[in-house]
């Protein structure tokens, strides 16, 4: 009979009707994954201005040395000044100021959150590398004082205790005046820069990076916890009660919010935790608050939620006022709440019935639950505290207030504590209970809405602290010189200074070429010279290395090392200086070079009678930076192009002695085993390379060498020179000093090698590629392009078009 009333008196609006007066959440956009990974593999490197964390760290010394002992000794240590504060302001409006310009002119959004993100972690490990600086400090003087009974080795004593007592206290009132000095540049000059200039005023979101959870020593330091949240939440021995009340609140509004909100299965509470022990972000580097939030939302909260830090309108607090006062309250909680403003934001015209259905379950859950009486004491312990001046931790006054800390054990606690005044506290104690309990109505419904807004605005900040958290967990802040130079040479450094702390912008390497010469045969040429009373160490000096050392600079070359008898250069190709990217060219004309100082050198041994150099030349490309390390102060290149030269400047003993080798000469010929050979066993590709004073290229190599050059192309008809056919390339290319120099590139075929002797048929059109420094093979070059440039008459074109002799070609 009653069935037409239902649809009136349990209305319900769906999920649009809901959440549509609502404010959404912001989601939170981080790019750290935009950034390459540092020299340990697992962070991001990032440097920040030495002047600003030089005024950083001494405006927290100084701070934290006169407010650990400001109240017990007559004469502390002078507190910072104003300069102190101003120059750490200026540093950090300086860093600001260049990154936003970097990340303008980048653009790149991400550099300045990698800013904001990195001063964040700085601020909170240096005061916390500087409290246990003083803790330190304090321990030695008292160890050294306390072996002659004096007044200072008491003083150092009671100094000690006192701030191991504060330490908590010390650091999250150091650390909250940091935030509060930050947050004032931000709000009044810093975002609205920001604004201007990259149309975004918080790259991080305000309420991530001044989130009062990371300004907390543990989420189990009451003091200060309550200055921020109440403490229903947060008691280390009932980590439960945060699950608890989670449940009640989110399955109060289950029809309204997300799968991914809803409470964690009760039977898989390790799942969580498993998901958070294997998010991203790497252990290495994190700080300390982040197992603590871990533990909290794993045993609560569903991964995906906190993990991935999903945001719902739950996560907006204002929310939960604007659902309770969306319609004017009844009774005596009408007049608890009057002077609250009431705002119709919902037209539906059952809506007053539903939210008053929705506040009658919420407090009947509460009263039922026993978590009424926990957000009661919760509200009325920091008063307590305060009127017991902290003689008593706040924790054991809410809990007492809560019914969960038994009068008697109370009482057994406050007579063990020396100079208190057990009665007089008891007293105070048991006055809030009573009020607690004799409390009206009205006033309880009120306090547990106050709550309702409370633990949002507690679960939104767990989760975004612990978003930040492993955000700066990713971050790797480099001081040590070593680090810095190691770092930065392997492009992986980020670095914020201030304007006049920059330095001329590096390089930055894009491609590279090695060239490897090495000396054959010099272990019998150093026997042979010991034998005849020489010096084998000057005899390579000054016909091999110190020839080589004069050559670098016309080239762009650099020694990489010295390997025994064999020497690897390098030449870089960098970003901004398109007009120099001819590595490959200056590689061959150094190579060439290298060779014709040889030469003469041999010349002028012969004529001695003391033994010649005989070399083998290798050069390879890689489109990419090298790798740098460190060794002590020597910088160690790490590149696969030094072990492809090597392979290249090798000469395979079974070529050498062959009857087909002896009869080669100078110059280079590579083949290919049809069969495994004793030396070719231990090659997967089975390549025997013959490379007597000769110059060989890798594929890579010629390939950059045809973008550097116009290169023609000379095809020898006879083969008599280089059997098995050839095609030759021939272009210019300058010098850094600006002299041209003609190159000439042979390319043959890899044939097989069968019977001692290599075959005809060539290896699936493999290729290789030689600088050829033959006169004879220069001269007939030169006649077959001769032959294909028609004939121009006289005058100064003419003069410019001829070829040049022999000679020049290299």
């Amino acid at each position: 009979m009653l069935e037409w009333l239902k649809p009136r008196f349990l209305w319900q609006p769906d999920l649009d009707e809901f959440v549509a007066p609502l404010r959404p959440a912001r989601p939170l956009n981080l790019h750290l994954d935009a950034f390459p990974i540092g020299i340990d593999n697992t962070r991001i490197d990032v440097a920040l201005s030495p002047m600003f964390m030089t005024r950083a760290r001494l405006f927290v010394r100084r701070r934290l040395l006169h407010d650990s002992v400001g109240q017990q000794w007559l004469q502390p240590p002078a507190a910072p000044d104003a300069s102190d504060l101003q120059a750490f302001r200026d540093a950090y409006v300086g860093m600001m100021e260049m990154a936003v310009e970097e990340a303008r002119r980048q653009g790149r959004i991400e550099l300045v959150q990698l800013l904001q993100l990195s001063t964040l972690k700085f601020v909170l490990q240096l005061v916390d590398e500087e409290f246990e600086r003083l803790r330190a400090q304090l321990q030695r003087a008292r160890n050294q004082d306390g072996h002659r009974a004096s007044g200072r080795s008491v003083e150092s004593h009671e100094r000690l205790v006192l701030l191991l007592k504060e330490g908590d206290a010390l650091r999250h009132r150091l650390i909250r005046r940091m935030f509060r000095e930050i947050l004032r540049l931000e709000n009044m000059r810093l975002s609205s820069l920001r604004q201007s200039v990259l149309d975004l005023a918080w790259p991080v979101p305000r309420r991530l990076l001044f989130n009062p959870i990371l300004q907390l020593p543990s989420l189990w330091a009451d003091e200060q916890v309550m200055k921020h949240y109440t403490l229903v939440c947060t008691d280390r021995e009932e980590p439960e009660v945060f699950d608890r009340i989670n449940r009640l609140v989110t399955g109060l509004f289950a029809d309204y919010l997300p799968d991914w909100a809803w409470p964690l299965d009760a039977a898989t509470p390790a799942a969580g935790q498993e998901a958070g022990r294997n998010g991203n972000g790497g252990a290495a580097g994190r700080l300390n608050g982040l197992q603590e939030l871990r533990e909290l939302l794993a045993q609560s909260l569903q991964p995906e939620e906190y993990e991935q830090t999903r945001l719902s309108w739950l996560d907006v607090p204002g929310n939960m006022e604007r659902l309770i006062y969306s319609v004017p309250l009844r009774g005596a909680l009408a007049r608890e709440t009057a002077s609250i403003p009431i705002r119709h934001l919902w037209e539906q015209a059952d809506w007053p019935l539903f939210q008053r259905r929705l506040l009658r379950r919420l407090f009947r859950e509460f009263r039922r639950s026993g978590l009424e009486r926990r957000i009661l004491a919760g509200h009325a312990a920091p008063s307590v505290y305060s009127e017991l001046d902290g003689r008593l931790p706040v924790r054991q006054i809410y809990r007492y207030l809560a019914g969960t800390l038994k009068r008697r054990v109370l009482q057994r606690r406050l007579k063990a504590m020396p100079g208190r005044h057990p009665l007089h506290m008891l007293k105070i104690l048991d006055r809030a209970v009573t009020s607690i309990r004799y409390m009206p109505r009205g006033r309880r419904q009120y306090l547990v809405l106050c709550f309702l807004h409370e633990f949002a605005m507690l679960r939104r900040d767990l989760k975004l602290a612990y978003q930040c958290h492993r955000a700066m967990g990713r971050i790797h802040i480099l001081r040590q010189p070593r680090e810095l130079e190691l770092s930065r040479s392997n492009d992986s450094l980020h670095e914020f200074v201030l304007r006049e702390e920059k330095q001329p912008e590096r390089h930055r390497i894009r491609s590279h070429v090695v060239l490897k010469a090495d000396v054959r045969g010099s272990t019998e040429m150093i026997q042979e010279l010991r034998e005849r009373n020489l010096n084998p160490a000057s005899h390579f000096s000054l016909n091999f290395f110190e020839p080589i050392n004069k050559l670098l600079q016309s080239y762009g070359a650099r020694k990489i090392f010295v390997e025994g008898d064999a020497v690897i250069l390098s030449i870089f190709e960098y970003e901004d200086t398109p007009y120099r990217w001819l590595c490959v060219s200056h590689a061959c004309g150094l190579a060439r070079k290298i060779l014709q100082v040889v030469d003469e050198k041999n010349r002028r041994s012969r004529q001695y009678n003391l033994p010649e150099l005989e070399l083998g030349l290798g050069i390879a490309y890689v489109d990419e930076a090298p790798t740098f390390l460190y060794d002590e102060e020597r910088e160690v290149m790490i590149s696969p192009a030094i072990n492809r030269a090597d392979e290249l400047s090798s000469c395979s003993a079974l070529l050498r002695h062959s009857s087909f080798g002896e009869g080669l000469g100078r110059g280079v010929e590579v083949v290919v085993s049809s069969r495994p050979t004793g030396e070719s066993e231990e090659r997967t590709d089975r390549t025997l390379r013959y490379n007597v004073n000769g110059i060989e290229l890798d594929m890579p190599a010629f390939m950059k060498l045809q973008t550097e050059l116009t290169l023609k192309v000379a095809d020898l008809q006879d083969d008599d020179i280089y059997p098995g056919g050839s095609r030759f390339y021939v272009g210019r290319y300058p010098d850094l000093q600006g002299s041209m120099h003609w190159l000439l590139v042979r390319e043959a075929p890899v044939r097989v090698w069968n019977g001692g002797r290599p075959g005809t048929g060539q290896q699936h059109g493999h290729r290789f590629y030689q600088v050829v420094t033959d006169p004879e093979v220069l001269a007939r070059v030169k006649l077959a392009l001769d032959r294909r440039r028609p004939a121009v008459q006289g005058g100064e074109e003419g003069r410019q078009g001829r070829d040049p002799g022999p000679r020049y070609l290299h």
